[in-house]
């Protein structure tokens, strides 16, 4: 067992985090897996009331699998990354056709399910079975590159591949779930993105970026881009009742699956051309404000624009008590129209 792997399993024990939602004694590996799934791209804080409201709607494999994918990404919404809803309700689908409803335990059985990679598939095998594999998720990659000093972005080949030899050399052959567990931690509560703990951290003594007081120097980061904008309108029809028009989206794309208003370039003709195809008979009532929706790659200005569509039957939807997955843009329009008076 290397150092790094005997100081963090000491600091574990009196400073790990061990009353998370989803962990428990025995551990429940479907419980383990939806939470390495959401906490992918996702900070712990954010995840917990979306796990326990997702258990509550889908306790077991058995009625994640037989859940409506509406019902499923509803209860996803907000979370983001889209796919990532769609691919557990696939491998739930697979599990209880393939395995008879039994989480496979198999590390290639695990790595043949939809979203789920190499250290997904090994945290959910360390943390749920005790196996002793490497992970390499956010926090890992960070504490790994100051500790061994690796110079790079995550971007490049060469440094994945280095930082997956180095997880691979400190994880032990015993108590590999808490070993897991602990470097998790240190990422995520000591050697955080900025200003790290060092005073507090178990293996700075043999950090080396730490020694050269280079912290903040690693892991490298990724040159900054000024990120693009973009506009568009989304339009809110609304009938006699008070009913809004949403249509799905496709599965692939920005909020794939989820129900969403109409949405077009932000210009009159297109609005024009959009309105008349959907009602010839409906007409603009106001805009509401128009607000800004960030991406990782882009933001989003978002004009919301409402339409008096008499007559409007399919696809209308109340809006109170509405239960569709709907993306953040889409929810805090509807939210808004609570405060104005409907046409």
């Amino acid at each position: 067992m290397t150092e790094l792997a005997e100081e963090l399993l000491g600091w574990f024990q009196e400073n790990g985090r061990k009353n998370l939602p989803w962990q428990s004694e025995p551990p429940n590996i479907y419980h383990v897996w939806l939470s390495e799934i959401m906490l992918q791209q996702t900070q712990v804080s954010t995840v917990i009331d979306y796990f326990n409201n997702f258990i509550a709607n889908f306790p077991d494999i058995v009625a994640l699998a037989n859940a409506d994918e509406d019902a499923v990404l509803a209860s996803w919404a907000g979370l983001g990354y889209y796919s990532r809803a769609r691919n557990l309700h696939k491998s739930s689908k697979i599990i209880l056709t393939t395995h008879n409803g039994v989480f496979p335990t198999n590390y290639s059985d695990l790595l043949a399910l939809p979203g789920i990679g190499k250290s997904t598939a090994g945290a959910v095998l360390s943390l749920a079975c005790n196996q002793s594999l490497p992970i390499l998720d956010g926090n890992v990659k960070r504490v790994l590159a100051r500790y061994h000093k690796v110079s790079g972005h995550y971007s490049s080949s060469r440094v994945i591949k280095e930082l997956w030899g180095f997880a691979k050399q400190h994880t032990p052959k015993v108590q590999n779930s808490s070993y897991t567990q602990a470097i998790m931690d240190l990422g995520a509560t000591v050697c955080t993105v900025r200003k790290p703990s060092c005073t507090k951290c178990p293996i700075s003594r043999h950090c080396e970026a730490k020694l050269c007081n280079e912290q903040e120097r690693y892991p490298t980061k990724k040159i900054k881009m000024i990120k693009p904008e973009k506009s568009a309108a989304f339009l809110v029809f609304l009938n006699e009742r008070g009913d809004v028009y949403l249509e799905k989206r496709p599965n692939k794309g920005i909020w794939g699956g989820l129900w969403s208003l109409v949405e077009c370039n932000d210009n009159d003709i297109e609005i024009g051309a959009m309105i008349k195809k959907h009602n010839i008979g409906a007409t603009i009532t106001r805009s509401l404000s128009s607000f800004r929706h960030s991406f990782s790659h882009y933001n989003l200005w978002v004009r919301p624009v409402v339409v008096s569509s008499p007559g409007g039957v399919n696809g209308y939807y109340q809006v109170k008590g509405l239960s569709l997955g709907l993306p953040v843009p889409t929810k805090k329009i509807l939210l808004a129209l609570d405060s104005v008076n409907k046409p």
